[in-house]
């Protein structure tokens, strides 16, 4: 059988699947659903798959979604394959918002994780075939998508713990209906498929026919295009691959930086492909297609002089821009930030050493008449002097993080200054600038380490006794 021989090429040709594999087949009850688990029964048995089949009911037919469940497991039940029937609640979850097809098929996939789960299965074999590729470029094209959506949908690819297949990409609606004519086979039929309030069945049933008064074999020219660009994304991908590696920042918190000169410094096309896949990556669910205004906001955000703000994306992204580097993530370091800040006071010892490790380091303090250069093998930053006599270092001296509204009179200045400006003005980033210690005495600020310190105190001529605090960094 035609249909057969070219089932099995594909799987082979792809490397689909591997003898003995356990295969979980999501089968509606329709024509291509039921064409893939014929033919694949039919094939497994020289190659010893095991098959379990998935049905999702979206409960959105009434009796007619009842009849399709009920159809499935009849089949399943004849040939003793293997099944599991999963109900999903589409109209409730439609309450949070979003169009019944694209909650139906998040609704779906996740009933399909949930399932090969429990099947301990790693493989999902799906039933999309050529005409449905047809369908799918025409609608990403309409919707105005970049190049790499111009492939399709992939034979293969990874979905969190699954790898998806579909095994049937490359063969035509009609070979599938011939297939089953001669296996009378007699599938479901979903009236809603012909429902011209939805955007695919307009393409299948309306655009795709008027293209073919201008080009009869325009479908084929449409799965070339596929083709073509499948080909062309991978040699992209080593290309964005290597262009990544030249802009990415690297730091320890759950984000993504890159670089802006350099980012700024590729073609165009790279620029573009390279925050695509930083977008893709955060948002990993397999569904989404982030938009080229979204990509475009970022690259005007890189471009733009001012050395800060945010921009707030869908799926929770939120991109921040400090001074050279745009980061990429999903946490809100804002209100990471605010939560340090208000962090609780630590009186230091004094001598001794202080351990706070809530802001990355331990405070050791030195009292004594000896010389300051006895006692600066530190980085200038991380060392400060005062006169231990003066009357306001006999409060006890405590170390914080920063708090809203701190302001603090520098050494060499008039008039007081926000410590928010202080830690601008020094190009600390956002994220750091509430796990950078504040040293007090009393209500006034005396040091903010690595930055500033106060004119409090000051060493002079006349100083007897040297207060040196010495901020040591924990890694």
């Amino acid at each position: 059988m035609l249909f057969l021989k070219q089932l099995e090429k594909e799987i082979t040709k792809y490397h689909l699947l591997s003898p003995d594999e356990r295969v979980l087949v999501g089968v509606s009850g329709g024509p291509d659903s039921m064409a893939l688990l014929s033919g694949l029964q039919q094939l497994s048995a020289k190659n010893n798959w095991h098959l379990y089949v998935i049905h999702v009911n979206h409960q959105l037919r009434g009796q007619e979604s009842e009849e399709d469940a009920e159809y499935v497991e009849n089949y399943c039940l004849k040939w003793q394959i293997p099944y599991r029937i999963e109900c999903v609640d589409v109209m409730a979850a439609l309450e949070s918002g979003g169009n019944s097809q694209s909650v139906a098929r998040r609704l779906r996939y996740e009933a399909f994780q949930r399932a090969a789960k429990h099947l301990q299965i790693r493989t999902l074999a799906l039933a999309h075939h050529a005409d449905d590729q047809v369908e799918t470029i025409l609608m990403r094209f309409l919707r105005g998508t970049g190049v790499a959506g111009l492939s399709g949908m992939a034979m293969s690819r990874q979905w969190q713990d699954l790898k998806i297949i579909r095994p049937l990409l490359q063969i035509r609606r009609k070979e599938i209906e011939h297939y089953l004519e001669e296996q009378k086979i007699m599938p479901r039929q979903d009236q809603s498929n012909f429902s011209l309030k939805y955007t695919r069945n307009r393409v299948r049933l309306k655009l795709i026919p008027e293209l073919m008064q201008y080009n009869s074999n325009v479908q084929e020219a449409i799965l070339q295009l596929g083709d073509i660009v499948t080909e062309e994304e991978k040699v992209w991908k080593s290309l964005v691959q290597e262009a990544l590696s030249k802009v990415l920042v690297q730091d320890k918190l759950d984000r993504t930086g890159v670089n802006i000169r350099r980012l700024l410094n590729l073609p165009i096309a790279l620029q573009r492909r390279v925050v695509k896949l930083i977008l893709s990556c955060l948002v990993n669910d397999g569904t989404s297609e982030l938009t080229h205004e979204a990509v475009e906001r970022i690259r005007d955000f890189a471009r733009h002089p001012h050395p800060s703000g945010t921009i707030h994306l869908p799926h929770g992204i939120r991109i921040y821009r400090e001074y050279e580097v745009v980061w990429f993530t999903t946490r809100d370091l804002h209100e990471e930030e605010w939560n340090h800040s208000q962090g609780k006071s630590v009186t230091l010892k004094i001598p001794g050493v202080t351990k706070i490790p809530e802001l990355g380091g331990a405070m050791e303090v030195k009292v004594t008449s000896e010389p300051l250069n006895n006692y600066c093998n530190h980085s200038f930053e991380n060392v400060a002097v005062f006169d231990a006599d003066d009357e306001i270092l006999k409060q006890p001296i405590l170390i914080r993080s920063r708090m809203p509204g701190d302001r603090m009179t520098c050494l060499g200045m008039k008039g007081t200054k926000k410590v928010k400006k202080i830690l601008m003005e020094a190009k600390i980033p956002r994220h750091k600038r509430g796990l950078q210690p504040v040293v007090i005495a009393g209500d006034q600020i005396l040091w903010i380490v690595g930055t500033k310190r106060s004119n409090i105190a000051p060493v002079s001529s006349e100083t007897k006794r040297f207060l040196y605090f010495i901020w040591h960094v924990v890694e």
